[in-house]
């Protein structure tokens, strides 16, 4: 019995590194938005998530391998020290019933301790994941839909007779917070002065009366990479109640199959519709989405070692910087533009993901925060590619 508490002892304790590593992960490398994505990732395949899952078991081991290592000798030293007890090896200035008493009592301590900080963490952890929080929002109503949903299988959209082509810029995680607070951000120095122009100078959403630069709100469940693109080319929140509704298991399970987004009205008015990341595009269910609802051209990590933008064994960040995704898109549009039918090329950005960004070879030291950087040099390169 006491070996077994040992061993409990000792599982408690991995559970403790797990939960502690899980927490420090989740909100520090990944910077998870809330529960809902999480469930909506852990209903999806894991397709293109496994260097992701590489470098969190990775970095629980770097993160946790003194604390591991202690603890297993603790734990070796308990069972030793508690087999040569039983056999009656330890000599000791207590008496051995005493001796026997006092491990045992050390033994219920530990497995007391480990239990309630397990629970501690485990409570933490829920409070940071927003678990209550997304347990409430499930019983709230909204007037979303209602008030200002327009649902494009009902709505009357016109194309002009010459249609024009669409390149469709996806910033990963750019907001106009960026700018600075002359111009409505929340910076001193401008990390985005080259968006900030194109905002100024054309169309934004900021609204007539006001001269800075507004954001929109976010809404719940809109915020994480795939929830945005699906709230941006359709309208709503990528709401993850109904497992079959927008389930990803499968290349045949559908991907919010009542709705009609962007890609399906280009498709209907004889669009050619392609989609681009440095990254695999299977990860989260992104090529699913975009060849359900829209038969998109889907070019990613693979199709570029294919297409030789980059060698087979290439790989950082998330598959390749944006210097190789803003390059592979030139080359593509280039071709596009000589053909007769309208496109629509949609790309995502990748350098700026969090936590701290992808500084390639061209990000200035400017600014004293890597991010910032990242941030900059994003700014500049998206410019570049727009002009």
């Amino acid at each position: 019995m006491w070996i077994a508490l040992i061993i409990a002892i000792y599982l408690l304790f991995i559970v403790l590194n797990i939960l502690s590593y899980a927490q420090y992960y989740l909100s520090t490398k990944l910077s998870v938005g809330g529960f809902a994505q999480i469930l909506y990732t852990m209903q999806n395949s894991m397709s293109g998530s496994e260097n992701t899952v590489l470098d969190a078991v990775k970095g629980f081991f770097e993160h946790n391998w003194l604390l591991l290592l202690l603890g297993t000798l603790v734990f070796g030293g308990m069972i030793w020290l508690y087999l040569m007890d039983k056999k009656g090896k330890i000599q000791t200035k207590i008496e051995p019933m005493k001796f026997t008493k006092i491990l045992k009592k050390v033994l219920i301590g530990l497995a007391c301790f480990t239990l309630l900080f397990d629970v501690f963490l485990g409570v933490k952890i829920y409070d940071s994941l927003g678990i209550k929080e997304y347990n409430e929002s499930l019983n709230k109503e909204s007037d979303l839909y209602d008030k200002y949903y327009a649902d494009a299988r009902k709505t009357n959209i016109e194309f002009p007779e010459k249609k024009r082509n669409l390149i469709y810029i996806i910033c990963e995680s750019m907001e106009s917070t960026y700018t600075d607070k002359k111009n409505g951000g929340g910076f001193q120095q401008n990390l985005i002065p080259e968006l900030t122009a194109l905002a100024q100078e054309n169309t934004d959403f900021t609204s007539q009366e006001d001269s800075q630069l507004n954001g929109g709100y976010t809404p719940g469940n809109t915020t994480w990479t795939i929830a945005g693109i699906a709230a941006q080319s359709m309208g709503i929140p990528l709401n993850i109640g109904n497992n079959d509704y927008n389930r990803n298991f499968e290349k045949q399970s559908k991907f919010l199959p009542s709705v009609k987004g962007l890609g399906d009205i280009l498709e209907e008015e004889g669009y050619q519709n392609y989609f681009m990341c440095g990254s695999d595009g299977a990860f989260a269910g992104r090529k699913n989405y975009y060849q359900q609802h829209g038969d998109y051209k889907v070019l990613d990590y693979y199709s570029a070692i294919d297409d030789g933008i980059i060698d087979k064994d290439y790989y950082v960040w998330w598959g390749y910087e944006d210097n190789y995704l803003f390059k592979y898109a030139e080359k593509e549009l280039s071709t596009l533009a000589k053909q007769s039918e309208p496109f629509n090329f949609t790309m995502l950005t990748v350098d700026t993901h969090f936590q701290n960004g992808y500084k390639c070879k061209d990000c200035p030291d400017t600014f004293d925060e890597q991010y910032e950087n990242v941030i900059n040099c994003s700014d500049r390169k998206i410019a570049e590619f727009v002009k």
